[in-house]
């Protein structure tokens, strides 16, 4: 396998996000594999942004915690990412805005002074097109071919015309020029390379653009939503395509509105959603309490962040599970579903639409910061297997119903679903409000009656438990030790078997991506299998762990806990585990770790 890891860091404004989408884009059209990965503070304005790629010849599913070549664009990115690089790796720098003392690198690194700010003037750019310079310098350094960022700068700015497309490529093209005529021989010393694979393409796509292409080819006709990091560019897609798909986008003055509009649409027959992140969530619960009441569906795209508050947001964090579980006042059905990748997005997005109106029933889809904004390079989706399905849905009118009566619309049935009449439908009038009530929706405060209604909405619980899918299991099946994840940290454990192979240690990965509810029986089945198992949680009170105990009475080995707002590494996970393995596996049962490393925006010291 040959992998490479760049990274680029910058102020705010200096393009860092648009060059690591551009390179991201420039490695899988060479066959290759990526995974994108941005970081920045939550500030209006300025603050310190990178963005990493991790490429490889093979499948790789996460970021890395070091680099093989980093781009600064000021003195501030090399403070920050100096001691993330690995041996004999390299920083492309200008020492005409970037002083670098002597003595503050490790001498391993390289260095390659460039004049990116001249470059970029004397090729008729300015200061916002050093980045471009920068890119191909990276291009020269790494042994990449030019010819691919030339193509995809043509093809970026193809709606800005000729002119633009030439500057554009003349800068990249002085960047590499420049590295080639001034340090071919430290180049050709550089050990670290990438090439090209081959000619098969793939896309490039976050979380929440395949949560959003999901919903879209899933039927999804609304979409109402407040804009809140994380989750906001799943309404940002969504709005870009709502010709190309026929949707609805409508942004509301708060996320009450949101919620709420998306279940009136609902309630009218249309495919809604909403979605937002934990502290929108928390305004949502009273409305997500009457949907549930009313048996209206509705679908709830989640994005945690850190809390509590305003917490961090623009970090990462899986702590919103039990809030997101227990959401509401009193006890109703509800499915939530966390994808671990960018295929399982699109996948189960489509998925969680036709379960929240198949049983009429609530469902989150719960992702997080790093899931939602991290570029992953994926095949082609194979929109042909996404199937739409309404359930007990009627939109055709029935026979009209005798004067003085209502249409049963809360019928007490075997599985808990009753027929669902849209309004204006002939035969189908009936009420649907907050109150329990009886099967017509009439309000109703007849015990037996509450009683039986709390049991028909329940009910739906052990049919779901029988569709969802269950946990699926990755690696040898005799492994020493299994890692059991939730959402987000399928491609960080995944990751993490291949540096734990090298250390001699055994391990598997058992990945859940519907969380509840649990199929206890079926789930204990496959525990019945392991050896030793470590429950891995980006959250302090290992959230997930608690859930599987107390439906399932499984109770794992080790917990290995980070709640530092930054999501687990492959290298972590994998360092863990192999403090355990020397101790002979007796060790404390909970583990909890932090970053190594410190990248506060917000000290001044380090800003200044």
């Amino acid at each position: 396998m040959v992998e490479f890891v760049w990274k680029i860091g910058g102020e705010a404004g200096m393009g860092i996000m648009a060059s690591g989408i551009t390179l991201s884009k420039v490695f899988t059209r060479g066959g290759l594999n990526i995974v994108g990965y941005p970081e920045y503070p939550s500030l209006v304005r300025g603050g310190e942004n990178t963005f990493q790629i991790k490429i490889s010849d093979e499948e790789v599913r996460s970021p890395s915690k070091n680099n093989h070549l980093v781009v600064c664009l000021n003195k501030v990115s090399v403070d920050f990412l100096k001691n993330q690089i690995y041996q004999n790796g390299a920083i492309i720098y200008d020492e005409n805005t970037t002083k670098i003392n002597p003595g503050e690198l490790r001498s391993d690194i390289k260095l390659f002074n460039v004049p990116l700010l001249k470059l970029a003037t004397d090729n008729g750019g300015n200061i916002i097109m050093i980045n471009t310079v920068a890119l191909g310098a990276s291009i020269a350094i790494m042994g990449y071919d030019i010819t691919i960022l030339e193509e995809m700068l043509a093809e970026m700015f193809a709606k800005k015309g000729a002119e633009v497309i030439s500057q554009n490529v003349k800068t990249a093209n002085a960047g590499f020029t420049y590295i080639m005529e001034n340090y071919k021989s430290e180049v050709n010393a550089f050990t670290y390379k990438i090439s090209k694979k081959n000619n098969n393409k793939k896309i490039v796509i976050t979380g929440n653009e395949a949560l959003a292409l999901g919903a879209a080819i899933g039927g999804l006709k609304f979409y109402s939503v407040y804009p809140m990091t994380p989750s906001s560019s799943i309404m940002h897609y969504l709005a870009q395509k709502e010709l190309d798909f026929d949707i609805l986008v409508k942004q509301t003055e708060d996320e009450i509105a949101a919620v709420l509009y998306a279940s009136g649409a609902s309630y009218a027959g249309v495919r809604a959603a909403t979605g937002t992140s934990g502290g929108g969530f928390s305004l949502m619960v009273e409305a997500i309490g009457m949907a549930a009441m009313t048996e209206t569906p509705i679908t709830i795209f989640l994005a945690q962040r850190t809390g509590p508050s305003t917490g961090m947001p623009t970090w990462t964090e899986q702590a919103d599970l039990k809030f997101v579980l227990n959401a509401s006042q009193g006890e109703f059905p509800r499915v939530i579903i966390a994808p671990g990748d960018a295929t399982e997005a699109f996948i189960h997005s489509a998925k969680a639409l036709n379960i929240a109106e198949k049983y009429q029933i609530p469902v989150v889809v719960l992702s997080d910061k790093y899931l939602s904004e991290t570029y992953f390079s994926c095949e082609k989706f194979n929109i042909h297997k996404i199937k739409i399905e309404r359930g007990r849905i009627i939109t055709e009118n029935m026979k009209d119903l005798p004067l003085s009566t209502r249409y049963k619309r809360y019928e007490i049935t075997k599985d808990g679903i009753s027929p669902r009449p849209i309004p204006g439908v002939i035969g189908g009038i009936h009420v649907a409000s907050s109150y329990e009530h009886d099967e017509t929706g009439y309000s109703s405060e007849h015990f037996k009656t509450r009683a039986a209604m709390v049991d028909k909405r329940m009910r739906k619980l052990g049919y779901i438990e029988n569709e969802m899918d269950m946990p699926k299991l990755y690696g040898a099946p005799d492994a020493e030790i299994t890692m059991v994840c939730w959402g987000s940290h399928k491609g960080i454990a995944l990751d993490s078997i291949k540096l734990l192979e090298k250390e001699g240690i055994n391990a598997n990965v058992l990945h859940f991506i519907y969380l509840f509810p649990l199929n206890a029986k079926k789930i204990r089945k496959i525990f019945n299998n392991f050896n030793k198992t470590i429950i891995i949680e980006n959250n302090r009170t290992a959230q997930f762990a608690g859930i599987l105990k107390e439906y399932t009475g499984l109770k794992s080995n080790f917990k290995l806990l980070k709640y530092s707002a930054r999501q687990f590494f492959a290298e972590e996970i994998a360092e863990e585990i192999k403090k355990l393995k020397e101790k002979n596996w007796k060790s404390k049962k909970e583990i909890h770790i932090t970053d190594d490393f410190e990248y506060d925006y917000f000290s001044t010291e380090k800003i200044s």
